[in-house]
């Protein structure tokens, strides 16, 4: 008796029933633009829209807590409605479709199309929490160290970490601050997971930035090697003054769990 093995490439469906789907999920999308199938009973295609609807709206408000608060109800039904019509999402996985509104919403600021200047990194900077909330490493796996060594010790950094950089206060906007104009510098914002699976936001300067990207591009230097470099790059500051600052800074760091230890 011979095993039958399953066609790795099955056939594809007929044309008529590819139609037949498109044409449902056209209608479901933009019930207000496409016509529905003939021969379904409107009862029931009201059910799928108001399911489908409701899912992604839903979905879309927890991931973007602060986003929703922005809009009254019917803007924000209206933005659901035309992220459903026009974008083309690129994962039909419910953990990743929160980068599908980022996608949607980047679009629409380029075009001038969202009532705030500053929406599209507002959903990055809530898309990142949620990034750093649901990352599956562990910020445990390494036990703490209060004595940093930064000559001979390298620093490990938490491996949930996010750094993100925007041109908007995008951590303080909420509906009492609605700012209308840009940070003169950038601001530089940390995201990570502490070890009691908390997450934690901090806001830094440009040396401590680089002294992170450094970190995450040298993983085996030590915090000596590390300040070393970032003298080479900032030759106009004096090289004794910053290794001091390199070890506050890392104390700083270990202290907030956004390194997680220094190991020889």
């Amino acid at each position: 008796m011979t095993n039958k093995v399953s066609d790795p490439n099955p056939p594809a469906p007929p044309e008529s029933l590819l139609k037949l789907q498109r044409r449902f999920a056209d209608h479901i999308r933009d019930p207000d633009g496409v016509a529905p199938l003939p021969g379904i009973e409107e009862r029931r295609l009201a059910i799928y829209r108001r399911l489908f609807f409701n899912n992604i709206s839903n979905l879309m408000a927890k991931n973007f807590p602060v986003l929703r608060r922005l809009y009254a109800d019917e803007d924000w039904h209206d933005l659901i409605r035309t992220f459903l019509r026009d974008h083309h999402a690129e994962t039909p996985l419910f953990p990743q479709i929160g980068q599908e509104m980022v996608r949607f919403l980047s679009v629409l600021q380029a075009d001038d199309r969202l009532p705030y200047p500053f929406l599209a990194e507002l959903a990055h900077w809530e898309y990142v929490e949620t990034c750093v909330r649901f990352d599956p490493a562990d910020s445990c796996w390494i036990e703490t160290t209060d004595a940093i060594a930064p000559d001979h010790a390298r620093p490990v950094l938490n491996p949930t970490l996010r750094l993100a950089i925007y041109q908007w206060p995008v951590h303080r906007i909420g509906p009492r601050f609605l700012p209308t104009e840009p940070e003169q510098g950038q601001v530089i914002l940390l995201a990570y997971r502490r070890r009691d699976d908390s997450v934690a936001f901090k806001q830094i300067n440009l040396l401590s930035a680089r002294l992170i990207e450094l970190m995450q591009a040298n993983p085996d230097a030590t915090g000596l090697e590390l300040m070393k470099r970032i003298a080479e790059q900032l030759p106009q500051v004096d090289a004794e003054k910053l290794q001091a600052q390199g070890l506050a800074l890392l104390t700083s760091l270990l202290q907030s769990e956004v390194i997680l230890a220094m190991v020889h």
